[in-house]
């Protein structure tokens, strides 16, 4: 490379620098109003599907805000249930017509926003850098504010306290409302009566913060809305940042009072220009005066691009000779470890609750053999009785029934003696004697047979080798039956 050629190197990033600028001084910074508030919108439905016709629609009942119908001159409907606070707007001629659909299966659609639309939410706007602050993404008192085309629905609630911002306009106007123009949107539905709190600044002021906030009071309203959001800190050493409700997970390059805030956001710009995918930054003034560079991941937090970042804006700096105070970043990213918050104490706590009856147990006396001993005792009189209601619980369920059989000598006669019941017996003694006979199971019916009623051999009288072993087998099978039993 020649003696020319470096020289056209070094003086190319001033050039680009200066270009910058008179982009910067041209276009003023804009901030949008995002919520559209449409029928045909598909995000205002849960389920994202906009009614269909003969649908029955349903509003929550604290919708505090307006929804618009502008496209439909006449919406059929099957019913509606009106919000308790909130308003449809219609278009000029525009009608809602029900109608009764009984033959047909009701179909309901249900609005899905419900609640006031805050200006100091910054989830409302857009233009901003989502590595700026909280405070610094609602509209500053250096910004010009686009709200939606005339023909939309608009709902706002205003900040509680006042604040300035530069200009308002529509987004179908070229020019800005003049001041006295801008006063007479107080009476408007779009505004909660008494809370018209948005003036125009006085005068433009660089080196003035985003508001005049001297005891935070628009601050908290901000952090109000946005500290339930904040969620999980995935860096190792979070800042914190003035004007944020979170704690920031990113980079942050320190300059001193005396660097010009345009020209940091000039040579920013050109140090991250390879970074516009992975990297938002955000470049502004500090409550002290002094100007700073801040950098954040648009997606999930790694910090390796955040330590490249904010090496290449230092060096970048340095060349132009603008004093740095100090870069910070935020570390290693962490994993979140709210699950194992949670079941640790779980599991730790039963632990260390033994140990301190352990321990009392010691002091009061007692050795560790001992309490070893009653330990393994009380575990197996738990384990032995859960296998007895283990056992219990399974054991088979059986009953028994009797019944008068043809086959039996004894029936159970219900006759009313005294209260008592007599037994009638048949066969023996004769009809309705009282005495004799045998009563038998008519669900076991034994094949065994008293010795009372079988036939004693006679070893006196002569005896055949058949009937002793038909004798001999009778008794075997008497004797397997008595095992079976």
């Amino acid at each position: 490379m020649n003696a020319k050629s470096a020289v056209s190197w070094k003086i190319w990033p001033i050039w680009t620098i200066f270009l910058g600028l008179s982009v910067q001084v041209a276009f003023a910074n804009e901030k949008y109003w995002l919520p559209n508030l449409e029928w045909e919108n598909a995000e205002n439905w849960i389920g994202k599907r906009v009614p269909e016709l003969d649908n029955y629609v349903t509003f929550p009942l604290d919708m505090r805000h307006v929804a618009g119908i502008g496209k439909s001159d006449e919406l059929s409907l099957s019913g509606i249930n009106l919000p308790r606070s909130g308003s449809l707007i219609l278009s000029k001629n525009g009608k809602i017509k029900l109608s009764d659909s009984k033959k047909s299966p009701r179909k309901t659609s249900e609005w899905s926003r419900s609640g006031h639309l805050f200006w100091a939410d910054p989830q409302n706007w857009n233009g901003s850098s989502v590595a700026a602050p909280h405070l610094e993404q609602v509209p500053c008192r250096q910004d010009d504010i686009v709200l939606p085309r005339k023909e939309r629905a608009f709902s706002v609630l205003l900040p509680m306290k006042t604040i300035e911002v530069r200009s308002i306009r529509a987004a179908d106007e070229k020019h800005p409302f003049s001041a006295w123009q801008w006063s007479d949107f107080e009476n408007r539905r779009e505004f909660e009566k008494g809370l018209f709190t948005v003036n125009y600044a006085e005068y433009s002021c660089d080196k003035c913060p985003c508001q005049e906030d001297p005891y935070g009071y628009y601050l908290e309203e901000i952090c109000a809305i946005q500290r339930p959001k904040c969620g999980f800190v995935p860096c190792e050493f979070p800042l914190t940042v003035e004007g944020h409700c979170c704690y920031y997970c990113g980079g942050r390059v320190s300059l001193t009072n005396k660097a010009s805030l345009p020209m940091v956001r000039a040579a920013t710009d050109e140090a991250l220009e390879g970074y516009g995918e992975k990297l938002a930054w955000h470049v502004r003034r500090s409550w002290n005066g002094a100007v700073e560079v801040l950098i954040k991941e648009k997606g999930d937090y790694s910090g390796i691009d955040i330590m490249k970042a904010a090496e290449n804006v230092k060096r970048t700096m340095t060349n132009m000779k603008i004093e740095i105070v100090a870069v910070e970043v935020t570390g290693a990213a962490l994993q979140n470890q709210h699950l194992a918050a949670t079941l640790v104490p779980l599991f730790v706590t039963p632990l260390l609750i033994l140990a301190l009856v352990f321990c009392s147990f010691l002091y009061f006396g007692y050795s560790y053999r001992q309490i070893l001993v009653s330990c393994r005792e009380l575990f197996s009189s738990i384990r032995d009785g859960v296998r007895v209601d283990k056992m219990e619980s399974s054991k088979p369920f059986g009953f028994a029934r009797f019944e008068n059989i043809s086959e039996g000598n004894v029936r159970i006669a219900n006759v009313e003696n005294d209260g008592e019941q007599k037994l009638e017996v048949k066969g023996g003694a004769g009809e309705g004697s009282s005495s004799g006979g045998r009563f038998e199971n008519p669900l076991y019916r034994s094949k065994r047979k008293g010795k009372e009623e079988g036939e004693i051999l006679d070893m006196n009288a002569p005896v055949s080798l058949t009937a002793l072993k038909t004798k001999v087998e009778d008794q075997i099978e008497e004797v397997e039956v008595d095992i079976d039993e």
